[in-house]
């Protein structure tokens, strides 16, 4: 890949936008493999060399169905009486991880989004907390008022928002800006104890009174137990993956448990027809 096409991919997926590498692996015509090309899916096509429009045009065409399914995989085509093998590599929107309040328990949330492979943005309007020194592995520190950002930032269905703030007026400024927008975000998840969560509540109904806050998950995360910063946040990291992967989040040894009571040969059977 040349460094134009690198560059290219790498704004892209900075700019969080889904695209698609192409890169012909076979071909009667030798000197066409390893010909590599950008695809986005409004069509837009990005080839690292010269190349005849025709061919471009095969390549769109066949790779129409990756890019409608979202997916990496292989076709074949035959081009000027070749056959064109082609690889379609996905590059996915990744989540857009928003933190508001860059306190002791965001550092690990931040830290472990990264692992995780979500875009990270740590919001504070403290530059003591806001500040490269501390988060330097994330995308994005952002160091403004809450009210400000989250009255301008961009908000997609792959957007994920924790509340990490330091007090629930904060909370309440936050929440009172992301309901007013018609762009909704995939989760809004809030920390915070039982009396601190009433009260948000209590003063958002009077604004909003038929709101559902279907969207806003608080007390945040799993209930494993979780005391240490480093514990909260796999505890929160672990609901935005099973609303994000729309699974049920149990254990999964559950199943197998229940088939092995059924006996060794009875429960086996079930189970692999399970799995």
């Amino acid at each position: 890949m040349n460094d134009s096409l690198f560059i290219k991919l790498s704004e892209s997926i900075k700019q969080r936008k889904e695209i698609f590498l192409l890169t012909i692996t076979d071909c009667d015509m030798h000197e066409l493999i390893g010909f590599k090309a950008l695809l986005l899916p409004m069509g837009e096509f990005y080839a690292d060399s010269p190349s005849p429009i025709s061919l471009q045009q095969m390549i769109m065409n066949h790779a129409e169905k990756l890019v409608r399914k979202k997916r990496s995989g292989t076709f074949t085509f035959t081009w000027n009486g070749s056959l064109v093998e082609c690889f379609a590599e996905y590059f996915p929107v990744p989540i857009h991880l928003i933190i508001a309040g860059a306190g002791h328990v965001c550092e690990p949330v931040a830290r472990i989004g990264k692992m995780l492979g979500f875009y990270v943005t740590v919001i504070d309007d403290r530059e003591d907390f806001a500040n490269r020194d501390r988060f330097p592995h994330v995308d994005e520190v952002i160091c403004q008022s809450f009210l400000h950002f989250f009255k301008k930032t961009e908000i997609t269905a792959q957007t994920y928002i924790l509340l990490l703030t330091r007090g629930h007026k904060y909370d309440v400024l936050s929440l009172q800006e992301l309901l007013n927008r018609k762009e909704k975000p995939a989760y809004i998840g809030m920390i915070g104890s039982r009396r601190r969560i009433s009260g948000v509540f209590e003063q958002l109904k009077g604004d909003f009174p038929n709101e559902s806050f279907d969207q806003l998950f608080t007390p945040v995360g799993l209930d494993i137990g979780a005391q240490t910063p480093e514990e909260i946040a796999i505890s929160i990291l672990a609901e935005i993956l099973k609303l994000k992967n729309q699974s049920s989040g149990s254990s999964l040894s559950l199943m197998i448990r229940k088939y092995t009571k059924l006996g060794f040969r009875e429960g086996a059977i079930k189970w692999n027809s399970f799995t």
